[in-house]
């Protein structure tokens, strides 16, 4: 359940764009927050019901945009590709890796 929390909400950190405001605001209530639904429900003066359906449309939604465009997937194994050759560089080399990696990160 943990892991599936962080993938919704690294999936909405790169395609939250693509939903409405207003659904980006509760998935990021739900997952990176980590409010319950009854907390979000009177936040945004709505049941409980509202917000489950908002989050499983959403979510299902940013799997598909994952799916089809892959950034997240991408990103992790040139992160990876990184760390592996940092592994094996000079410092000088693990020095331009790591600031590197820290741009890839940000994306």
């Amino acid at each position: 359940m943990i892991e599936k929390k962080l993938e919704i909400g690294l999936l909405n950190d790169y395609y939250g764009g693509l939903l409405t405001e207003y659904q980006s605001r509760i998935v990021s209530m739900y997952y990176d927050e980590d409010l319950s639904l009854a907390e979000i429900a009177d936040e945004v003066n709505v049941s409980r019901q509202a917000v489950r359906d908002v989050l499983v449309r959403s979510a299902n939604k940013l799997n598909e945009y994952e799916n089809k465009l892959g950034l997240v997937s991408k990103l992790s194994k040139i992160v990876e590709e990184i760390e592996r050759i940092k592994l094996n560089s000079d410092d000088v080399t693990k020095t331009a890796l790591e600031k590197l990696l820290q741009e890839v990160k940000e994306i």
